[in-house]
């Protein structure tokens, strides 16, 4: 199958390092190499939905990494969008907007392939795990911190108070749904994490082992994935 996908005039001119390649075939390239807010997603959320708008309607894969040979032996009737990671995290309501796409994306065929290239931490890493199981990938040296971050909470008033704290918690709830879904880590580890930095500082063969990555690429081009 051809994709002959067209974007608007501006692709690529985000002044972050958070944009969207045009597409390529059936690869589309997207990277997240900046601090994921409103004003450094916006342009590359568009951009994102124009293309998955042209795709081809087809049946959402559901794979596990275990049937996955290598996370690159992807038939050219399928599109790919391939996400490329180096972000220290931001504003979680930027990233539902990013995790929005790569839900989008999904439930028309497409395959989301994440790669930690550097490090993935707090927004950025509860992003780089929704990519489609069994395309996930973790460079050798690269790093994912599981941290909800701390909330800072400023009101007038007790009432106010109380629903920016309630805000919060189902925030972190929201998030913590999420790596109970794709990930093997356990409720008293997501806890240990909230707001403990360090604890939270996993490294490829840590994230291979709890599911927060399928494969790891080391310097030699080399893939290792999971035991069978």
């Amino acid at each position: 199958m051809a994709f002959d996908i067209k974007t608007s005039k501006w692709l690529n001119e985000s002044k972050s390092g958070n944009f969207v390649f045009a597409p390529v075939g059936n690869i589309c390239n997207v990277q997240i190499f900046d601090k994921i807010a409103m004003n450094t997603t916006a342009e590359m959320v568009g951009q994102m939905a124009t293309v998955i708008s042209q795709l081809p309607i087809k049946k959402p894969i559901e794979t596990v990494s275990t049937k996955i040979t290598s996370p690159y032996d992807i038939s050219p009737d399928t599109f790919v969008f391939d996400v490329a990671i180096n972000s220290g995290g931001g504003d979680v309501d930027a990233a539902r907007g990013i995790a929005s796409m790569f839900a989008l994306a999904k439930s028309r065929g497409a395959i989301v392939r994440t790669h930690i290239v550097g490090s993935a931490a707090s927004a950025a890493s509860w992003l780089a795990i929704q990519g489609t199981p069994g395309y996930r990938i973790m460079s050798e040296d690269a790093y994912n911190l599981v941290h909800h971050g701390k909330t800072l909470i400023s009101a007038a008033r007790e009432n106010e108070m109380e629903v920016a704290a309630q805000k919060s918690k189902k925030s972190r709830d929201m998030l913590f749904a999420t790596y109970e879904k794709y990930t093997k880590l356990t409720q008293k580890e997501l806890e240990r994490y909230k707001s403990v930095e360090n604890s939270g500082h996993l490294f490829a063969i840590q994230c291979l082992r709890k599911h927060l990555c399928d494969w790891i690429l080391n310097k030699d081009g080399t893939l290792i994935g999971r035991s069978r």
